[in-house]
């Protein structure tokens, strides 16, 4: 008796399961079929998976793909990373197969088209600090489109200073120089600097070096603190 009630009870558990999933409403046409995976207001939201003509396993927002995932097509082929509105869009790795030849693409997406491996909407990227206390980059709006130039400063004890030992390696532009400050201009992008010095720290020295890439034209501002 305990065994038929027992099963009686998993039945409707499976049948209300069953329901709400069917219920909860994939908007993206090639992956509406079967889904389960958390639902508000009849549409996936939330983690889940789908499987229709292709597979999508992974976040979900209001019946689309929307967070990251991984979504499986039909022919083979896999993309995963991230997703807004039901697009590709954000960092991701694609790998297909092309003549019969497995390959793998990396970069970032945008409204599901490939733009680079450089990340859309940012100016530039620090990729490395070490030995400066805190550093700040500005690009300066205002400035002429036409103007390309990087001022630098490098401040201790709040006060400019150049490093005797000094070094400042760039991928293209001009080094220029006044006063206690310095800067690169004529640049091209995307522009990849590194700057690196020593500073007494007590009675030892110590090594600096920022690495930067400038990834949009324009009027840069960095300034690198050492107190």
């Amino acid at each position: 008796m305990k065994n038929l009630t027992l099963i009686i009870i998993t039945f409707f558990l499976v049948q209300n399961t069953n329901a709400r999933t069917e219920s909860c409403k994939v908007l993206l046409e090639k992956i509406s079929g079967i889904y389960t995976g958390k639902c508000q207001n009849g549409l996936a939201n939330g983690n889940g998976k789908s499987i229709g003509q292709d597979t999508y396993i992974g976040i979900f927002k209001d019946g689309l793909p929307d967070g990251k995932g991984k979504y499986l097509f039909k022919n083979g082929d896999v993309f995963q990373g991230y997703w807004k509105n039901g697009h590709k869009d954000g960092k991701g790795k694609f790998e297909y197969t092309l003549n019969g030849t497995k390959q793998t693409l990396t970069g970032y997406w945008k409204e599901d088209e490939y733009v680079g491996v450089t990340e859309p909407d940012i100016s530039y990227r620090v990729t490395s600090v070490s030995g400066i206390s805190d550093y700040k980059v500005k690009k300066n709006e205002s400035a002429s489109d036409t103007i390309n130039e990087i001022n630098f400063s490098i401040k201790s004890a709040f006060t400019d200073f150049v490093p005797q030992d000094l070094k400042i390696e760039k991928s293209s532009g001009q080094i220029i120089q006044s006063g206690k400050k310095f800067g690169i201009i004529k640049y091209f992008c995307p522009l990849h600097c590194e700057i690196s010095y020593t500073i007494l720290s007590g009675e030892t020295r110590k090594q600096c070096r920022f690495i930067v890439d400038i990834l949009e034209k324009g009027n840069y501002i960095i300034t690198l603190t050492n107190d």
